[in-house]
């Protein structure tokens, strides 16, 4: 019985060594910092993880040198920005590339159209790393970062849905034209148009991938760029574009693959058939003040009687 403890806390060791590994190799070092940070200050919770790297001296002197690299405070606004992975230095290319050509193709049509980019990442201190690199080139790139509203220990903490939609409705007006997000800007967000759309990491799920390409070419032409790690990071994005050709293989050549349930009854009483009706139908520009005070309305008249755990004025 002991010995099996030893041998799943060794296991358990190993997969969080691993992670802080896939973290190394995928988003850089600070994001490898701020996760081996977690598990030596308690807020992650991980007592055993801890105990063994403190006893490890070599583990001790790097994580003291990653301290003295990220932790200590900026000397002033030109001290040069840490890299920690090159693949943040080949976003920056691509996103102030785009910039600068979108300026220049303005001013030579004198029309005033203005652009947006989104960037996906799927861990938070990648969100924040991202944005403090982008934030140097202001005014020509104008950051805000979204994510959800979970909190996880001391780490970077998410978003009220109150910020939450002032965020969606600062991009969408055009006070800042990059929008740095986690997963959860994948669906379910008006933002507008996005003319470019670059993805920090793979995506195991194409469906997902899928969701932050439909962000861009709705209106007029959009770009999308993918950032990999050579290794394991592009095998996982290859097997992802192989689902995704599978899934539309199957729905396209397929044709008489789909059949529908022949038993079903009748939904409408005899006597009643239904016409199509063909017409075209506007959509009008969509308020999220309007949506916010319904929401409000409705969650007041279902928790009358009772304490509610959040209140109406901090949504």
């Amino acid at each position: 019985g002991s010995h099996q403890g030893m041998l799943e806390g060794d296991f358990a060791l190993c997969i969080s060594l691993y992670h802080g590994y896939e973290l190394l190799m995928q988003m850089g070092l600070r994001s490898l910092f701020f996760y081996i940070q977690g598990i030596m200050d308690g807020s992650r919770e991980m007592s055993r993880a801890k105990n063994e790297l403190q006893r490890t001296p070599t583990f001790m002197d790097l994580y003291h040198e990653m301290e003295t690299m990220f932790l200590k405070p900026p000397e002033g606004p030109d001290e040069p920005f840490i890299y920690s992975h090159p693949k943040l230095e080949r976003l920056e290319e691509v996103v102030l590339q785009h910039f600068n050509m979108w300026a220049q193709s303005s001013a030579d049509k004198n029309d005033g159209v203005s652009t947006r980019v989104m960037i996906f990442s799927s861990f938070r201190e990648s969100v924040q790393e991202i944005a403090t690199m982008l934030n140097r080139h202001a005014p020509l790139i104008r950051v805000m970062t979204f994510m959800g509203q979970a909190s996880a220990g001391k780490g970077v903490k998410g978003f009220t849905q109150k910020e939450q939609l002032e965020v969606v409705h600062r991009f969408r007006q055009g006070g800042f034209n990059t929008l740095v997000s986690t997963c959860v800007g994948e669906e379910g967000l008006d933002i507008g148009e996005v003319d470019l759309i670059v993805c920090f990491d793979a995506q195991k799920n194409p469906i997902r991938l899928v969701q932050r390409m439909g962000r861009t070419g709705r209106k007029r032409r959009g770009r999308i760029v993918v950032i990999l790690t050579e290794g394991r990071e592009e095998r996982t994005y290859n097997q992802s574009q192989s689902n995704k050709r599978s899934v539309y293989k199957s729905i396209t050549s397929n044709k008489n693959g789909f059949r529908m349930y022949p038993n079903s009854p009748r939904m409408l009483p005899e006597g009643l058939n239904p016409q199509l009706h063909k017409m075209h139908i506007t959509c009008g520009q969509f308020d999220h003040r309007e949506g916010s005070r319904r929401s409000v309305r409705g969650r007041r008249s279902h928790s009358e009687g009772r304490a509610s755990l959040i209140h109406p004025q901090n949504l």
